[in-house]
């Protein structure tokens, strides 16, 4: 706007004493070249201050209150130019200066009127100009604050969806570990299945071993009873393969949810009748001493299948031997000890069984899980999803291995 304003200024304001200048001329004033150009720099600076009042006045008022301001400025400004600059350079000779003091003023006025018919339009002009540039530059600067908007509201949008994007990839990659393990739980469960039943069978091949040799000795006496104990151990071989097979059929989640109070004497004797015949086949001696009143709120399936495992890892390393199992209760703890003789357990075996690994630590490393089997990595994955403290002792030939049900458990 100033840089418009001072170039329109100063045209216009040159452009007055042109037009003026073939009068002037004509009134014989180019035989005082000196005062002729005297008071044409004069009538220049004259309309320049014209200009800038006719602006300063246009911003400040009105239409018509600026335009009347407007014409009396010019008429005004005339007056003083010409009585300030009069005595130096002669304006006008011929026709102002003889007159009355009123009709020099009346005569200036009108001079003053005649430029501001140039300056006034020129004014609005410019001022419309400007107007019409800051609109436009405005509009401009909505535009781009409108797209700045949008971009910033973009940019929001993009970083929520990056961040719903992220949260989801969280998700899937936890929900990815928690199939994983699950797989992993399932893959252990079926395995489970096929060490548990091998040692009952393999009882119930040598009683139907033992009856077929009987009966080609013709000795029917101890068949009966041979074919009676074969055909409990079935009945119960054949529940327990039930109850694994419906187990593992259910999500691991679920598993875990179901929990309930659990009587550990009837559990325990419940596994106990799983290994009498082979234990009895071993040599081994078992002995219960579990209050019926102890109980302990826990998942009875899994929980079944450690003190299955433990029951059949102790039977496995007795040999003529004494298998303890007993629970007692100390304070807000529940404990439950199996204990058996025969082989001392290794020390690494131990200490990688009592660390607090967790669930994704439960798997031994290679080399020891082929002297583990596959019943005391079960033990050691439940029991850390069951939140059951698990400690194992071996000491002369004696191996003690404690279960506590904390406050939560019990």
């Amino acid at each position: 706007m100033h840089k418009n304003l001072h170039k329109a200024g100063i045209i216009v304001a040159a452009s007055i004493p042109v037009f003026i200048l073939p009068a002037r001329l004509s009134e014989g004033q180019w035989n005082d070249p000196v005062n002729l150009i005297g008071s044409e720099i004069v009538i220049f600076f004259m309309s320049l201050a014209c200009w800038y009042c006719i602006n300063y006045i246009q911003q400040k008022q009105g239409r018509w209150a600026g335009l009347v301001l407007s014409l009396l400025c010019c008429c005004v400004l005339s007056n003083v130019f010409y009585f300030t600059f009069n005595p130096i350079f002669k304006d006008f000779p011929f026709r102002t200066a003889p007159n009355p003091l009123g009709i020099k003023i009346l005569m200036l006025c009108s001079r003053g009127i005649l430029m501001s018919v140039i300056l006034i339009p020129a004014a609005y002009f410019l001022k419309r100009d400007a107007e019409t540039r800051f609109q436009r530059k405005e509009i401009e600067r909505l535009a781009i604050e409108k797209v700045k908007i949008e971009n910033r509201l973009l940019e929001q949008a993009v970083m929520e969806r990056t961040q719903a994007l992220q949260q989801a990839l969280i998700s899937l990659e936890k929900s990815q570990e928690v199939l994983e393990h699950q797989l992993y739980i399932q893959s252990r469960l079926v395995a489970s299945i096929t060490h548990d039943i091998r040692g009952p069978f393999g009882f119930l091949i040598v009683v139907s071993r033992e009856i077929s040799r009987l009966a080609d000795a013709k000795d029917y006496a101890p068949i009966h009873e041979y074919s009676t104990e074969l055909h409990k151990s079935l009945e119960t071989m054949m529940g327990f393969v039930e109850n694994l097979l419906d187990f593992t059929k259910l999500p691991v989640h679920q598993k875990l949810a179901i929990t309930e109070q659990v009587n550990l004497a009837q559990l325990v004797k419940d596994k106990a009748d799983l290994f009498d015949g082979i234990i009895r086949t071993h040599g081994n001696e078992l002995e219960i001493d579990v209050d019926p009143s102890i109980h302990v709120s826990s998942n009875p399936n899994l929980l079944g299948i450690v003190l299955h495992n433990l029951i059949d890892n102790a039977n496995k390393h007795t040999l003529n031997g004494k298998i303890t199992i007993a629970a007692s209760v100390k304070g807000d703890e529940a404990l439950v000890m199996l204990q058996n003789t025969g082989n001392t357990v290794p020390d690494n075996i131990m200490q990688w069984l009592n660390s607090n690994a967790g669930s994704d630590g439960a798997y031994p490393p290679l080399g020891m899980a082929e002297r583990l089997g596959i019943g005391l990595i079960l033990v050691k994955e439940i029991t850390s999803l069951l939140k059951i403290r698990l400690l194992m002792e071996s000491v002369e030939q004696v191996t003690t291995v404690t279960l506590t049900f904390s406050q939560d458990n019990a």
